[in-house]
């Protein structure tokens, strides 16, 4: 499982007991003069494993507050639909009959719907893998890479990099197997169930006094 950079330095894990963080190097020579105007050694204790991790609700009022995004995510609302025919993810079954946490449909956010306030936003999830065995680029490690996209843009921006929500990348230096991949996982897992049952309030270009989006 993933545990915060603040944790305890005497913190173990809870699976199997390993220490999470290296004791700090011992000192080898014994102190000078000189000592207290050289810089000091960072005497924090280090993690055995380490991943960057940005949350997503940090990460989305980021994107809203880019121009055009704001727009783009509704823009699906104003679309014209061909009966029986997809031509887009947000025409597909789940998108179209998707409940909210008050029971009626989760992308119904038109004008004259009954959540015009809001900004509703679906993302998908893709996790993707870098393993040494390979690829040349990595010749001892293996890493992962999870992101999100937003269904709610445009096919032609949706998977521009600039639009992409990366969360974390995972610690290596192995592939994880199901169950750490799981617990790798569950600090996100935890926050898209916030952002669906309560959503956040965010301050956006069209919103400058806020408007609350639910994914």
């Amino acid at each position: 499982r993933a545990y915060p950079e603040n944790s305890s330095p005497n913190l173990q894990c809870s699976h199997c007991d390993i220490p999470l963080f290296k004791d700090p190097p011992a000192r080898t020579t014994a102190p000078s003069l000189l000592d207290s105007t050289r810089p000091k050694p960072d005497s924090k204790p280090r993690p055995v494993l380490q991943g960057p991790y940005l949350p997503l609700s940090t990460q989305l009022v980021e994107f809203l507050d880019r121009e055009g995004n704001e727009a783009a995510c509704e823009s699906y609302l104003t679309r014209k639909r061909v009966p029986g025919k997809m031509s887009d993810i947000q025409d597909g079954e789940i998108c179209q009959t998707l409940k909210g946490p008050d029971g009626r449909k989760f992308f119904d956010t038109a004008a004259d719907g009954p959540n015009p306030d809001e900004l509703r936003i679906g993302l998908s999830n893709a996790h993707l893998r870098f393993s040494f065995t390979r690829t040349n680029d990595a010749g001892t490690h293996s890493t992962g890479a999870a992101s999100f996209c937003v269904t709610g843009l445009p096919a032609h921006k949706r998977y521009r990099p600039r639009n992409l929500l990366l969360t974390h990348l995972g610690p290596g230096p192995h592939e994880e197997t199901c169950d750490q991949f799981q617990r790798t996982m569950a600090s996100t897992v935890t926050e898209l169930l916030m952002l669906y049952d309560k959503g956040i309030v965010a301050e956006t270009p069209k919103f400058p006094n806020g408007k609350s989006h639910f994914d």
